[in-house]
């Protein structure tokens, strides 16, 4: 560019500089219109068998994808064997069909590529797939297959269990996921379908006839909605989905019937859990709301609650945190359902001092809420937010047509969102004061806090009766062993005097404490891990182990009444239920189980002849009923040695297998372990080094650095 053109190119730059005109603040700032949404067509018919199909031709990427809707799903599971029918759904996936493997089947998707995947949610049940275009046909032949004849053999029932189990373990992980499970009970009620939770109890209790009826009782073509799009012509794609599923016949069973809900059961007053590992508490304020998705107020109560709690610029963020410094997040929220009554709430993430303090700023809020009208551009911004924010409604095909079929499955019109964004563009002031003063209703509420309780009961105190709730999780328990009789008893006591002189007798007593020095394997879903360890442990009831994994060294520390785990992202205490599998294991240490049999408290019965890898033993059950403990033990009963135990931990039923029997300082102990948890391996350990009693400072157990 010559200097002449620089010259005319700057001068133009400086007459456009001083035609703009820049707007004085953001409020002035003026947008375009946004484009108006441009839905795909739906073609839409019925098999005769009833099954429900919706085709939608999307020719932008040489793609296709398959989704069919079945009626069932989690509320639906009897009340004893909640998980049935996430049991079901995964077993359904991984079992694979009966005449397809369900590793075959990975294999198979591995090479095309493609996926199919299987899930339960709420109110329904699902299957998919998806792939490139030219696999189409052979994919609906694999989702055919597996609705059709699942095979649901029983390891994959058991490997659907084990999941779920380590789901139940890790359940009070995090704060905010306590929060929402307790405060559906407390709107619900705890046995409601809409907030109970599967226990270990529950899901041991499933067995392969209980999924071979679930299957039969939800699975027919009469109740399904199935849905494809993708690159096809509609014609050549109906006709294919007529030739892979019309064949199946009617089921003839009426979809399930929505679970009621009792208004009257939801709890009002001020709760809280402990989780004392924590320095940020959570609460809600929230209670029941008759407000279905297609109620004439629930288009303003949108509005309402955008303008009290939806994000930046709401008065709750701009009170509550921005303003007053008080919390480190605070929302409110209208969860509606489809077809039974949903939950209005608050939610806010605060320091545990100011629990009490911002609970009231949000209820001086909502209270403003329902005393007078928002301003106009309150209004708008709400009004812009939600509307503006449904473009994401449309970016893919998949959640158009995955919105239809939800709207179909709950007889709501195929336009229900488009009405409902037009009757938001209607909303009034006036229209959000009333449905305010209607519907939030502060003589309702439920008050749950979740953190370090000790740290803000006594604020809360102040404002009202505070009910503390239980959130430990119910451990599981064994299989009821037949009554005792005099001749199983004293059998045992046989049996276990020979065990004790058999690993050492009056040595056993000796033992204050031990160290030892291990390698062991973790088999997780991932594959085997290799690890070194050292562990301290002393027979009061302490202990400290030390781990080198490959994510980095790893200490856990319990003193008796708390654990404590370093990583090498520092140092954390665990939650309650830690503290209680802790307890359990030091009274199923196995020196502590020789000694203690016959002290007061502890029970012993016989169970009779059984098998440990290969050789004969006696089952011999030891409880405390006190102590809530329960554990089996294998004698030989040529020798006394132990051929391993089996108890209840949080992973469920698990065996620990003994091998390689060795003397130390006149007692006898395992140095190599086998454990398996819901009859798969989990652990292998080796001991390397064992030492007794060999002066372990109470410092020792001290919380790491």
């Amino acid at each position: 560019m010559n200097t002449r053109n620089i010259a005319l190119f700057l001068t133009a730059a400086a007459t456009l500089s001083a035609q703009a005109v820049i707007p004085k603040s953001y409020k002035d700032l003026k947008y375009p219109a946004l484009n108006p949404v441009r839905l795909p067509k739906i073609e839409r018919f019925t098999l005769p068998n009833g099954m429900r199909v919706m085709l939608v031709e999307d020719h932008e990427l040489p793609t296709f994808a398959a989704r069919a809707f079945i009626p069932g799903g989690e509320h639906r599971d009897p009340a004893t064997k909640l998980g049935l029918a996430d049991v079901t759904l995964s077993a359904m996936r991984t079992g694979g069909s009966t005449t397809r493997k369900g590793d075959d089947l990975d294999k198979e998707l591995d090479n095309l590529p493609a996926s199919v995947e299987t899930g339960a949610q709420d109110d329904a049940n699902s299957a998919s797939v998806s792939c490139l275009k030219e696999h189409s046909k052979r994919m609906l032949d694999v989702l055919a297959d597996l609705l059709r004849n699942p095979a649901f053999p029983q390891d994959k029932i058991d490997l659907a269990k084990t999941q779920i189990r380590a789901g139940i373990e890790r359940r009070n992980d995090e704060t905010t996921g306590i929060l929402y499970r307790e405060m559906g009970k407390l709107m619900y009620g705890k046995d409601s379908p809409y907030a109970r939770q599967e226990e270990y109890a529950t899901i041991d209790s499933i067995t392969r006839e209980d999924v071979l009826a679930y299957y039969k009782e939800n699975f027919q073509p009469d109740n399904m909605i199935l849905a494809a799009w993708g690159d096809f012509t509609v014609a050549e794609m109906r006709k294919t989905i007529e030739a892979t599923f019309g064949s199946w016949p009617k089921g003839g069973k009426v979809k399930p019937a929505t679970p009621p809900v009792d208004l009257a059961k939801q709890a009002r007053g001020i709760f809280v859990a402990d989780k004392n590992d924590v320095t940020q508490s959570w609460f809600q304020i929230a209670h029941l709301l008759d407000v279905k998705r297609n109620h004439p107020d629930y288009p303003a109560l949108v509005v309402a609650n955008q303008v009290l709690g939806g994000g930046f610029g709401s008065r709750l963020f701009d009170e509550i945190r921005t303003k007053q410094g008080l919390a480190y997040a605070a929302s409110a929220g209208f969860t509606p359902q489809y077809d039974h009554a949903g939950v209005w709430r608050s939610m806010v993430g605060v320091e545990n001092k100011n629990v009490a303090k911002a609970a009231e700023g949000v209820k001086r809020e909502i209270r403003r809420m329902r005393e007078s009208e928002i301003t106009d551009d309150e209004l708008q911004r709400a009004k812009d937010s939600f509307l503006k924010g449904d473009a994401f409604n449309y970016d893919s095909v998949g959640k158009v047509i995955g919105r239809q079929m939800v709207y179909d499955y709950y007889g709501y019109p195929p336009d229900q969102l488009e009405r409902i964004n037009k009757a938001i563009a209607l909303v009034t002031k006036a229209d959000v004061l009333r449905v305010a003063k209607a519907h939030i209703d502060e003589s309702k509420f439920a008050i749950l806090a979740v953190g370090k309780v000790a740290d803000f009961k006594p604020q809360l105190e102040a404002l009202g009766k505070v009910t503390e709730i239980d959130i430990a999780i119910p451990q599981a328990k064994m299989e009821a062993a037949p009554a005792a009789t005099g001749e199983t008893e004293a059998k045992a006591k046989t049996l276990l005097t020979k065990a004790r002189q058999a690993h050492g007798g009056a040595a056993l007593d000796n033992v204050t404490a031990y160290a030892t020095k291990a390698e062991m394997v973790m088999v997780t879903p991932q594959g085997e891990f290799p690890l070194k360890g050292e562990g301290l442990v002393s027979l009061s009831g302490k202990s400290r182990m030390q781990m080198v994994t490959p994510g980095g060294e790893m200490v856990q520390v319990f003193d008796g009444t708390s654990i404590f785990m370093k990583t090498p992202n520092g140092v954390q205490q665990m939650p309650a239920q830690f503290v209680n599998e802790a307890r359990n294991t030091n009274m199923r240490e196995t020196i502590l189980l020789l000694r203690n049999w016959d002290k007061p408290g502890y029970t012993v019965q016989a169970l009779g002849g059984s098998k440990v890898e290969g050789k004969d033993v006696e089952g011999v059950l030891i409880s405390n009923e006190s102590a809530k403990f329960q554990v089996k033990v294998y004698v030989d009963p040529q020798t006394g040695a132990l051929a391993g135990k089996s108890y209840v931990g949080q992973g469920g039923e698990t065996m620990e297998t003994f091998f390689d029997l060795r003397d130390v300082e006149g007692v006898k102990l395992p140095f190599r372990t086998v454990r398996t948890a819901g009859g798969k391996k989990a652990s292998e350990t080796r001991i390397q080094e064992f030492k007794i009693n060999p002066g372990v400072p109470d410092s020792a157990f001290n919380k790491p650095e």
